[in-house]
């Protein structure tokens, strides 16, 4: 409930803007914690409230970023991929592109596979 709490607070719209439109929304790790169906109810949540054309249309989210290692949230909640590894940005591509890359980390993230370049030890 308070993760639900959270992000109804965090996509509210400032009244006191003109047009009612959120230009840029930022989630972090908004389904980290959650069970499979309710992050499912987020990442659709998120997708709903995205509305590219909100300027014209007056209102929504234009754009948002979400930070997440959540393989689901990339899944359902995203178009675009930008895969950070030592604060550096080492592959970029579609949400679909991610599902079927052979680059070696993404590969390696996207399986959960020990042998790699991303190292614990």
């Amino acid at each position: 409930m308070r993760k639900r709490v959270a992000l109804a607070r965090a996509i509210i719209a400032d009244p006191s803007t003109l047009s009612g439109v959120e230009e840029v929304v930022m989630y972090d790790e908004p389904t980290a914690g959650l069970d499979p169906i309710a992050s499912t109810v987020v990442e659709d949540l998120m997708r709903a409230l995205h509305n590219p054309g909100a300027q014209a249309a007056g209102g929504g989210i234009a754009s948002y970023i979400v930070v997440t290692h959540q393989h689901s949230t990339i899944r359902r909640a995203t178009d675009r991929v930008v895969f950070l590894h030592q604060g550096r940005a080492v592959w970029q591509g579609s949400a679909a592109e991610f599902e079927t890359s052979e680059v070696p980390i993404v590969s390696q993230f996207r399986t959960g596979s020990l042998d790699g370049p991303i190292s614990y030890s």
